[in-house]
């Protein structure tokens, strides 16, 4: 979208608040992270009056756990044994949303703007489920 005719193709312009919406704008919802009609197109030839960063994504928690015991073979070999969790409560970290906002349904010439369907749709997760692996290490 480029409704302030500044021909950045690269950089959409940002929405405008939609003053009519009440209610939370950030649902929390991976179905739909925030909710699209809380924003307007701006008018043609101006920017959106919502600032960069304005509101957050999902967060990120991870616990990652080492354990690991040394066992004397000898005086001079050494085993050790290893346990790695990663993600060991196996929180789920969701990736960021879908922030294209409006989608261009008309013509280049005669541009008819519409919700994005997927506008606040999380479709990616940030870190990986949790993970353990083993190990062995012989030190001499």
């Amino acid at each position: 979208m480029n409704r302030s005719g500044d021909g950045d193709t690269r950089n959409p312009d940002r929405p405008s608040l939609n003053p009519a919406f009440t209610g939370p704008v950030v649902t929390g919802n991976p179905n739909q992270w925030f909710n699209p009609n809380a924003f307007i197109v701006p008018a043609y030839g101006t920017y959106g009056n919502l600032g960069r960063g304005t509101y957050n994504g999902p967060g990120l928690a991870e616990v990652d756990l080492s354990l690991l015991k040394d066992i004397a073979l000898s005086e001079r070999v050494k085993l050790q044994f290893r346990a790695e969790f990663f993600n060991l409560m196996n929180h789920i970290n969701y990736g960021a949303p879908n922030q294209t906002v409006f989608t261009n349904t008309g013509t280049t010439a005669s541009p008819i703007y519409s919700i994005n369907p997927t506008a606040g749709l999380i479709q990616t997760l940030a870190t990986t489920p949790r993970q353990i692996q083993f190990g062995l290490k012989l030190m001499f």
